[in-house]
């Protein structure tokens, strides 16, 4: 049985809508899919698969290892519980568990990848490629990769696949995570910051923070911004891949439009980056000295005694996100603008703009 089913998706050079149509077959319990640019090329290519011995092989291949499995679910059209997945967790599963029979998988083997990967050194990503950091990756993250793995599993019991999930039912235990960094910046300390980017050696900081507060994108994001990405016209940047591997649009407010519009004026002729380093116009900029010199400056570099509550780069992300919440978006708006994948991963933000509640509550609902 086969169907053809038109959609939209951003065009990663132009940021405009355009339509696209996956051919979606299924046989013997197993899933196929492709997307065309055309309703005919869609029909032409579900007529081949369908009389075809294309779906058999596909069959066969996920019936088999939890690699063939992971390569259709990455094709397929997303389902309920398999929302969220990263390619790189995917990766990780695939090194340890890909060469087995998904049947055969069992808590025991997860169980056992999963204390591997608490081992994991914590990865950060620079211009050259993942760079490894002296930490091991956090609870959280583990948590994330178990989260991938499961919409890989959902993925096959939907398709009849696999009987029973290995996951579920309290099989494999989620690690209990931290509260993690929770500090937002002030109105003063914006203020102090943004002075203190003002007087930098590298002109391009001021604006690079206020792309960060005003966009709530990851550091990565920004410093990977390049040109073409910008569209001055509608207010907007197009990021085409995102650490969660999906394209997103960054608004761009007004005065860092304004920024962005005389930044181009004077652009390097080699390179394409926003933010390039102008020793290296071919590549972004490396910010973290400049960055810890403006903390300095503004008396917020180490200015608690613990360290997750000081102010990092992160710090203007989670800034942006609670703005958002403070002044009255959903959960849902905000991921919209910031990229978070699932809502559950925002909900940490909420209590963060409950002071706002108290308020309204001391001002609407103390009196007798």
């Amino acid at each position: 049985m086969g169907s053809v089913t038109k959609s939209e998706r951003l065009d990663k050079a132009t940021g405009k809508k355009i339509a696209v149509f996956r051919a979606y077959v299924r046989r013997a319990g197993v899933s196929k899919s492709k997307v065309f640019e055309t309703a005919t090329a869609a029909k032409a290519w579900l007529r081949e698969s369908e009389h075809g011995g294309a779906l058999s092989a596909a069959a066969a291949a996920a019936r088999g290892t939890l690699s063939a499995v992971v390569e259709n679910f990455v094709q397929a059209p997303a389902i309920r519980g398999t929302k969220y997945w990263t390619a790189g967790h995917l990766d990780f599963w695939k090194a340890q568990l890909g060469y087995m029979k998904i049947s055969e998988i069992s808590r025991g083997d997860i169980n056992a990848a999963a204390a591997t990967l608490q081992n994991k050194a914590a990865e950060h990503t620079t211009y050259a490629g993942p760079g490894s950091l002296t930490t091991k990756i956090t609870p959280a993250t583990v948590n994330r990769y178990l989260a991938s793995l499961s919409s890989v599993l959902n993925f096959a019991m939907d398709r009849e696949i696999i009987d029973t999930h290995p996951m579920k039912g309290g099989k494999v235990k989620k690690l209990k995570e931290g509260g993690g960094r929770t500090r937002i910046l002030t109105s003063d300390e914006e203020g102090r910051l943004m002075d203190a980017a003002k007087a930098s050696s590298w002109h391009m900081l001021p604006l690079f923070i206020r792309v960060c507060l005003t966009t709530a994108a990851r550091k990565s994001e920004v410093l990977n911004l390049r040109w073409q990405q910008i569209h001055l016209e509608d207010s907007i940047a197009v990021l085409g891949k995102t650490k969660n591997g999906r394209p997103r649009a960054l608004p761009l407010v007004g005065d860092v439009r304004a920024s962005l519009e005389a930044a181009a004026k004077v652009k390097p002729l080699t390179g394409d980056f926003v933010f390039f380093d102008p020793k290296h116009p071919e590549r972004p900029k490396d910010v973290d000295s400049v960055w810890k010199t403006c903390r300095a400056a503004a008396g917020l570099l180490n200015d608690r005694e613990d360290r997750l509550d000081r102010v990092v780069l992160h710090t203007t992300r989670h800034t942006g996100v609670t703005k958002m919440l403070k002044g009255g978006a959903n959960l849902a708006q905000a991921a919209a603008v910031s990229g978070h994948q699932t809502l559950a991963m925002l909900k940490r933000y909420e209590h963060l703009a409950a002071s706002d509640a108290v308020a309204l509550a001391e001002k609407h609902l103390s009196g007798t």
